[in-house]
């Protein structure tokens, strides 16, 4: 079994310009807290706090009016989120953050980090460039939703996840995440999961698992990349 590597390690990696004294108090002031498989970790209309995934598998997603769930992204370890809450603590979160998986995050008072950023230029522009990675995110995943149809959206999201959340023995999501991915109802997604099967781009597995069997091909019908440099969530 893989170590999990600390708060601190993710820290530095995350925010090479912030300072060490600004760093050795984030890992002080982190609240580490285990998660378990379909935990909803923070519930939509509550903020979520500044936070760092040490272990396992979270999504972001949102049950719409109709029933329908949308979700943003899938994220992992060394993952970090929750920014908004820095600049609005009071503010209402449109997505809820559940687990995919059994495992860890670390969170903090969002009011504590503000603080820190404001005597740490190199910390606060650290912050800004995090924020604006997933303002990238949420444009590209936008462009998906308007300019491709969910077979196309499903070959992107298997592209981008399949061999880490999909292709394992064990698969991290389930077909109805796959849905809520795509945007589309569980009818639509099986639809294009059955074509993407008789074009010989993937197989189905009686765990839930998708197996990529062609990866060149899949990825090509993917009409909407992200831009050079784009985060990869």
């Amino acid at each position: 079994m893989d170590a999990i590597e600390s708060v601190g390690t993710y820290l530095a990696r995350l925010l090479p310009g912030a300072n060490a004294d600004s760093l050795r108090r984030l890992g002080h002031g982190a609240q580490e807290k285990a998660f378990r498989r379909r935990d909803v970790l923070r519930p939509r209309g509550g903020q979520l706090p500044p936070f760092v995934v040490l272990d396992g598998h979270v999504i972001t997603r949102r049950v719409a009016e109709t029933g329908q769930v949308r979700a943003a992204l899938i994220a992992g370890p060394g993952y970090l989120g929750g920014l908004r809450s820095i600049s609005d603590p009071d503010g209402d979160a449109f997505y809820e953050l559940v687990a995919l998986t059994d495992g860890t995050w670390a969170t903090w008072d969002p009011g504590y980090v503000r603080g820190l950023a404001l005597k740490d230029a190199g910390l606060a522009v650290g912050l800004l460039d995090l924020s604006a990675d997933f303002a990238m995110v949420l444009n590209v995943r936008l462009d998906e939703r308007s300019f491709q149809n969910a077979r196309q959206r499903m070959a992107a999201i298997l592209t981008r996840y399949g061999t880490v959340i999909f292709d394992t023995p064990h698969p991290v999501a389930q077909r109805a995440d796959l849905a809520a991915m795509i945007g589309t109802g569980r009818v639509m997604m099986y639809r294009a999961l059955r074509g993407l099967e008789a074009d010989g781009l993937i197989e189905r597995q009686h765990g839930g698992g998708i197996n990529i069997l062609d990866a060149e091909r899949l990825a090509g019908l993917v009409t909407v990349a992200p831009p050079d440099g784009a985060p990869d969530l």
